[in-house]
């Protein structure tokens, strides 16, 4: 493996690091939340996947139906998640983020936005440069679908 495998292992730490570093700088925003970690991932998943069903949410967080719509109900009464009827099948109810729901990630998502493009400002044009590559390298490998052998890629080369 050569040179490869310690400079995987370093590049592993670095990116780490550097993710650790925008955990960190989002603690106050998370800390305002009043959500917990349940309901925050319940949130996640039907801001990825509007029109998700209460039980398709609940397979997704692997809890059951009535453990989900009771996440659902606290989401619905912090307008973070709406609920409307399935016009196809009136039995069902179909799950979407609220305006204030996607503020709220967005608001995540920006600090961390930001903070890249304020250290990333601070690098050279060769360092800048030579950053881009790399990521634009691991970006096309993290969205090369996954082998057909049902193991997700980065089990594969875990």
């Amino acid at each position: 493996m050569g040179v490869v495998g310690p400079l995987v292992d370093e590049l592993v730490g670095d990116m780490a690091a550097v993710y650790g570093s925008l955990q960190e700088l989002n603690v106050p925003t998370w800390l305002k939340l009043d959500l917990t970690m349940a309901q925050f991932r319940a949130l996640v998943v039907v801001s990825h996947r509007p029109g998700i069903t209460v039980g398709a949410l609940g397979n997704q967080l692997s809890i059951g139906q009535s453990a989900a719509s009771l996440l659902v109900d606290h989401l619905v009464r912090g307008d973070l998640v709406s609920r409307v009827e399935d016009v196809a099948d009136r039995r069902r109810t179909l799950l979407s983020c609220t305006t204030a729901g996607q503020l709220l990630l967005a608001e995540l998502r920006q600090g961390n936005e930001q903070t890249l493009k304020e250290w990333l400002a601070q690098l050279s044009a060769e360092e800048l440069e030579g950053a881009a590559r790399g990521m634009h390298a691991l970006a096309q490998v993290a969205r090369t679908p996954a082998p057909a052998t049902g193991m997700g890629a980065r089990e594969a080369t875990a």
